[in-house]
């Protein structure tokens, strides 16, 4: 039978017994929100990785087009030259034979008049056999159309590859702070309009006056039929533009020489172009610091500077984001390691318990 006293003490120790367990309850309700914690650390930690991989591969993948391109680009750059070189051959070499066939025909002139000297014939009969030396059996006249045939299929090839190039830099272009870029030839600026405008009429006036004037300008610059011939010397070089156009003239002493330098400046780029017959807008490359159309190879060696810096820039962009998801990896880890000492020096005191 149980003593009084023990009775008394009984209720103390279950309420003791439910702190225990009410206290480790709390515990490992803890411990399992950490370890949720840590869980969803590490899923964002691999996805931050699993992202650092995808950038990796596009860096790569993003250096083979690269070197693709530039290895184009070289082929192209080499094909060209060749072709060039081949061509300035071929035109020394028919310049030769145009020269042997006038020194030809004077002789046989001499020798029918009964003037041509012995010596004279020695010459003519050189020289008749160094053309049969030099041609393949077929005559001049097969010379001539097969060297016209090659000239034209370079042209053609230079054609395209222009035209290429006049698309890619579309894709691509804005002309802000580029020297090679897309002009619109025939394209008439409005800006040079609207600042003479605002100089002499009202805010309200100024923008509609600007708009008529523009489109004044704009449409004479696409009539084939306006094309002021008389032609003058600008520093050595011949621009056939007649200041003595009677539009011309009233434009600029109404709305001053900003204007009307924009327009024979327009019109001068479409003669440059070879566009006087076909007043269409057009697309061309330009060289806008120097303010002329741009040679193929100065398109060429643009692309090959900006595929070098923008080579260079991402080459800077990939090491920092490497450094930067580098730093948080190793703070994470360190936060994995933190929780799992506390889990340790908790479950040490609960088994103590």
């Amino acid at each position: 039978m149980a003593e009084p006293g023990d009775a008394r003490r009984l209720p103390t120790n279950l309420d003791v017994l439910a702190s225990d367990v009410h206290s480790k309850v709390e515990f490992y309700k803890n411990a399992y929100m950490d370890c949720i914690g840590i869980n969803n650390v590490l899923h964002g930690v691999m996805e931050e990785k699993g992202k650092l991989q995808e950038e990796q591969k596009a860096v790569v993948q993003l250096d083979a087009e690269k070197d693709k391109l530039i290895a184009e680009l070289n082929a192209q750059k080499d094909h060209l030259t060749t072709r060039n070189e081949e061509q300035a051959a071929e035109i020394e070499s028919l310049k030769e034979q145009l020269n042997e066939r006038e020194s030809s025909q004077a002789l046989l002139a001499l020798q029918g008049s009964g003037l041509q000297s012995t010596q004279s014939g020695i010459v003519y009969i050189r020289s008749m056999k160094k053309r049969q030396r030099h041609s393949d059996g077929s005559g001049e006249d097969a010379d001539y159309q097969g060297l016209s045939t090659d000239l034209e299929a370079a042209k053609n090839e230079l054609s395209d590859i222009h035209s290429k190039l006049i698309k890619g830099f579309i894709d691509i272009s804005s002309t802000g702070g580029r020297n090679i870029a897309i002009k619109s030839i025939g394209q008439l600026s409005d800006k040079p309009f609207l600042q003479a405008c605002f100089k002499k009429l009202t805010p309200k006036e100024a923008p509609e006056k600007a708009s008529e004037l523009y489109n004044f300008w704009q449409k004479q610059l696409l009539n084939p039929d306006w094309n002021p011939s008389k032609t003058l010397m600008d520093e050595g070089i011949s621009k056939e533009i007649d200041v003595h156009d009677v539009n011309l003239q009233e434009l600029r002493a109404s709305w001053g020489e900003e204007v009307y330098k924009a327009v024979v400046n327009c019109l001068m780029e479409i003669e440059e172009c070879g566009r006087l017959t076909d007043r269409t807008i057009v697309p061309e490359l330009w060289n806008f610091k120097e303010n002329r159309k741009a040679t193929s190879s100065e398109c060429v060696e643009y692309i090959f500077s900006q595929v070098k810096r923008l080579n260079g820039a991402k080459s800077r962009t990939t090491r920092r984001a490497v450094n930067g998801t580098n730093a948080v990896t190793r703070y994470n880890l360190y936060k994995y390691q933190a929780y799992g000492e506390e889990l340790k020096t908790g479950g040490s005191d609960f088994v103590k318990k």
